[in-house]
C-alpha cells in the first residue's frame, strides 16, 4: 500500500467514526489537503475552515445532514487517479476551488504579530549595525532600501490574497 492509499484509508476511517474531521499536513501543502477535502466532500462532508499550527496546515470538515453515516471502506475514490492523490481532468476544477479556499483561509492567519515583529527587529538590527560600520548617511539609505523591500513583500502578499479571494468568489455563487 503506497502513501496516497494510506492517507485516503486514514481519512475514510476518520470520516466513518465522527461527524467532523480535522486533517493536517505537516508540510503545509494546500494541494494535498484540497484533494483530501474533495474526497471528504464526495462522502458527505463540507469544508469549514483552514488554519496554520506552526508549520502544519489543518483543515476542518463537518458532516452534512444528508450524508451517510458510514462511508464505504475503499481506497479507490471517483475523480482521482488510482493509487495517487492526483485528480482526473474533470475533477481538477473542484480540487482547485478547494485549494484556493484553503490557501485563502490559511493566508488570513499568515503574517502574524510574530512575523511582523521579526521584520521590524531585523530592520532595526541591520540599521544599527550599518550605523556603526558606515555612518548615518549609509544607514539612512540602507534603512529606506530595506523598508521598500519589506513593504513590497507585504504588498505582494496582499495582492496574492486578493487574487485568490476573487477566484473563490467567482467560483462560489452568491446566494440571496
Amino acid at each position: 500500500m503506497n502513501r496516497a492509499e494510506r492517507r485516503i484509508r486514514a481519512l475514510l476511517r476518520q470520516l466513518a467514526e465522527r461527524d467532523f474531521a480535522v486533517l493536517s499536513d505537516l508540510g503545509g501543502s494546500p494541494r494535498r489537503l484540497a484533494i483530501l477535502a474533495y474526497v471528504a466532500d464526495q462522502h458527505g462532508f463540507r469544508y469549514v475552515e483552514a488554519h496554520r499550527v506552526g508549520r502544519a496546515l489543518q483543515i476542518h470538515l463537518v458532516r452534512t445532514e444528508h450524508a451517510d453515516t458510514r462511508p464505504p471502506d475503499s481506497a479507490s475514490v471517483p475523480g482521482l487517479r488510482p493509487g495517487t492523490l492526483k485528480p482526473l481532468p474533470e475533477t481538477a476544477p473542484a480540487v482547485r476551488l478547494f485549494r484556493d479556499r484553503i490557501e485563502l483561509d490559511a493566508m488570513a492567519g499568515d503574517l502574524s504579530v510574530r512575523s511582523r515583529a521579526a521584520i521590524v527587529t531585523g530592520c532595526s538590527a541591520f540599521t544599527s549595525l550599518c550605523c556603526l560600520a558606515a555612518g548615518w548617511q549609509a544607514t539612512l539609505v540602507c534603512f529606506f532600501c530595506m523598508d521598500a523591500f519589506f513593504m513590497g513583500f507585504l504588498y505582494l502578499h496582499v495582492v496574492r490574497r486578493r487574487r485568490i479571494a476573487r477566484r473563490v468568489q467567482a467560483a462560489v455563487p452568491m446566494s440571496g
